[in-house]
């Protein structure tokens, strides 16, 4: 799915109260990473297996025996489960070591060897492939996400109710290092703040509105479901700038709450730039070519797919005239693994590993060409097409193939607000071995106000 266009805000100074800084280890503490890593793998257990009282989670030495010797499946959980909380999970796993003094690289392996215990020594069923892979790198991609902006939320110099009201926010989006915090008494604390907390550019806006999702087969007559919704994006940093020091020093992140087909989480999406390296620049037109990690969750009535995967991406920036400037971004993705929902329910004859998933499982490749026009900093336009393909090693399908073109307007009302409107047409091509080829249209549209912070 394509990412949403933002504009970069204006320059940010970052604080420097001169205080020793709160919360900022000076060495990396590996018992207490892998204690932490061990507190978030048994509170999920313990709420499973002795207050839910799951089948699955009723483990014992037979059940570890049978896991080790009997090798890894694709699993048939649902989707949500399989393409946000084990994503969810690898991010605790990968904070408990990020929060104890581990840089983005070395608290990587802690989201894999979080999954590989989970899969098993938490459940009675065989280890799974589909978990290991989306635990371990959309874990990565949401970890390092959550904990800047959790560093962001933070800020040591507060005290009294705005203290608390940071403290508990921080603690909502990054958990392992609120845990970490209250065992260091870091949460009340005063003093001074990493001093890589903000970027030098931040953009953070809230829409809310209406919005009609439709759906049908290509030949069919489309249904629509009206609903409200509330979105959120993040820009932090800007990778046409100096903010590419690190792993996701810039990244962007978006959420939609509205009627799911599980839960009310409908959207989440995250990509992280790894690095960006300078191809032409002066003082208004630059072209770079960037490394992206990203990680994409979509589960409403109109379309479903998931992945995670990686992206070399082309930046350009072009001036038009004192106050606008024109963005595009060419994205060449390899999906390591992608999600995309099924036509037709399982079916032993259709493949010989078919499970009991309404949703395919495979690797594939994807390109996005997106632009955006800006004026006084603002995006007013953007437009974005992308094209997908996965091939289907673990479901229904041969392989799933879908396009998403997206065009969005905006116009500003006062300088924090603004009204807006998106819509989004997805088509998508299933073929199937033992099942007729299905070409289905959907679309989403949103009218919307949107508030910057």
């Amino acid at each position: 799915m394509p990412a949403e266009l933002f504009s970069q805000g204006p320059t940010l100074t970052r604080p420097d109260s001169g205080a020793p800084c709160v919360g900022c280890p000076a060495s990396t503490h590996p018992a207490r990473a892998l204690s932490h890593l061990a507190v978030f793998e048994l509170i999920p257990y313990g709420y499973n297996r002795w207050v839910d009282h799951t089948d699955w989670s009723h483990t014992t030495l037979h059940s570890w025996a049978n896991n080790l010797r009997g090798g890894w499946e694709w699993d048939t959980d649902h989707f949500a489960v399989n393409q946000f909380a084990h994503p969810y999970s690898g991010n605790l796993f990968f904070n408990s070591a990020r929060s104890n003094g581990y840089g983005f690289r070395a608290a990587a392996p802690y989201a894999f060897a979080g999954s590989v215990l989970w899969e098993y020594f938490g459940e009675t069923t065989r280890p799974s492939i589909n978990d290991l892979i989306n635990t371990t790198l959309g874990g990565i991609t949401l970890g390092e996400t959550t904990y800047r902006l959790s560093s962001m939320i933070l800020d040591a110099r507060t005290t009294g109710a705005t203290r608390i009201v940071r403290e508990v926010s921080a603690a909502l989006v990054d958990p392992p290092r609120a845990f970490g915090r209250l065992m260091d008494g870091d949460a009340w604390r005063v003093g001074g703040n990493p001093p890589d907390r903000i970027p030098s550019s931040v953009v953070s806006e809230v829409q809310v509105g209406y919005q009609r999702l439709t759906h049908g087969r290509a030949r069919s007559r489309l249904r629509g479901l009206d609903q409200p919704f509330a979105f959120y994006s993040l820009a932090y940093g800007d990778p046409m700038g100096r903010d590419v020091e690190k792993p996701f020093s810039s990244f962007r992140l978006e959420a939609a709450l509205g009627a799911a087909a599980s839960g009310a989480l409908s959207e989440l999406r995250a990509t992280g730039f790894l690095t960006v390296r300078e191809l032409q620049g002066d003082s208004a037109t630059h072209h770079r070519v960037a490394l992206t990690m990203n990680y994409h969750y979509y589960n409403n009535a109109a379309f479903v797919s998931g992945g995670q995967g990686f992206s070399g991406v082309f930046l350009s920036r072009f001036p038009l005239g004192a106050l606008n400037t024109m963005r595009t971004e060419l994205h060449a993705t390899g999906m390591v693994l992608g999600a995309v929902r099924s036509d037709y329910s399982a079916s032993p004859s259709a493949i010989a590993n078919a499970t009991a998933r309404d949703y395919d499982y495979g690797p594939g490749l994807s390109a996005r060409l997106q632009a955006r026009f800006e004026h006084a900093g603002r995006t007013s336009l953007a437009g974005s097409y992308e094209t997908t393909w996965l091939h289907v090693v673990s479901g229904t399908a041969r392989e799933q193939a879908y396009q998403t073109l997206s065009l969005r307007a905006e116009a500003g009302v006062t300088r924090h607000l603004s009204l807006g409107a998106n819509e989004e047409l997805f088509n998508r091509t299933g073929r199937y071995a033992t099942h007729p080829t299905v070409r289905a249209r959907d679309a989403q549209t949103r009218v919307y106000l949107a508030f910057r912070i």
